[in-house]
């Protein structure tokens, strides 16, 4: 590949400094998954910077250590089938026992007559993301068994409810019980699948039927009910 393919002037960045600028790890394959250029951090540094360690390649066998394409989550398979931009996440589990996700974009090159000649693939670190999502999972998981236990006991069975002149409802405890835990309105209401606005109405009847003025107050009584 010749880096002036993308110079248009005298000032234009070569080929290699405009790949080398677009995410972390790119790279451009013909339609037979040769390598033409790559820039890959998992892979040891190529001592030219241009990729020419790998040119010629199947990307496949580069970067993945495979003897043939890859049959499940590979974008470049999926723009040489369809012609259209595709994206994919993927898991890898490293030496040291992380597991890092990268989400993987392609792009069909095309020449004068629309014909695919290349695929760009664009590969971002989405580990965090990733990461922050399975906690959330987590946590989400721990609240919905709290609820079911709570579900499980009956309103009936709760010696507080025979106390209230207009007794909590099912819904009306669930909402309860996670703002004492700290859930903000949208949190709460991506748990039970409600809108926030549900929250707060929610919320305000709980107020009312408690004597209570704000979520601090509700937070307490809940915790001393043995809600939390």
């Amino acid at each position: 590949m010749d880096p002036s393919t993308f110079s248009s002037g005298p000032t234009a960045w070569s080929a290699w400094e405009v790949l080398a600028s677009l995410g972390d790890s790119l790279a451009v394959v013909d339609t037979a998954y040769r390598i033409v250029w790559a820039k890959e951090p998992l892979l040891p540094p190529d001592p030219s910077g241009r990729g020419d360690s790998w040119v010629g390649e199947h990307c496949y066998r580069v970067f993945n250590g495979l003897d043939q394409v890859c049959e499940h989550n590979c974008p470049v398979r999926e723009v040489l089938a369809s012609g259209r931009p595709q994206a994919v996440e993927r898991s890898t589990l490293l030496k040291d026992g992380r597991t890092i996700w990268r989400e993987a974009r392609a792009y069909p090159i095309r020449d004068a007559k629309g014909r695919i000649r290349l695929v760009a693939r664009i590969s971002f670190d989405i580990t965090p993301r990733k990461n922050r999502q399975a906690r959330q999972g987590q946590r989400r998981a721990a609240l919905y068994r709290s609820l079911e236990e709570t579900n499980r006991l009956g309103l009936g069975d709760l010696p507080f409810q025979a106390a209230l002149r207009r007794p909590l409802t099912p819904r009306e405890l669930e909402v309860l019980r996670l703002a004492a835990r700290g859930l903000t309105n949208p949190q709460i209401a991506e748990v039970l699948r409600l809108s926030p606005h549900t929250v707060k109405r929610h919320l305000d009847n709980i107020f009312q039927k408690l004597t209570l003025n704000d979520r601090a107050q509700a937070a307490v009584w809940a915790a001393h009910q043995g809600l939390v």
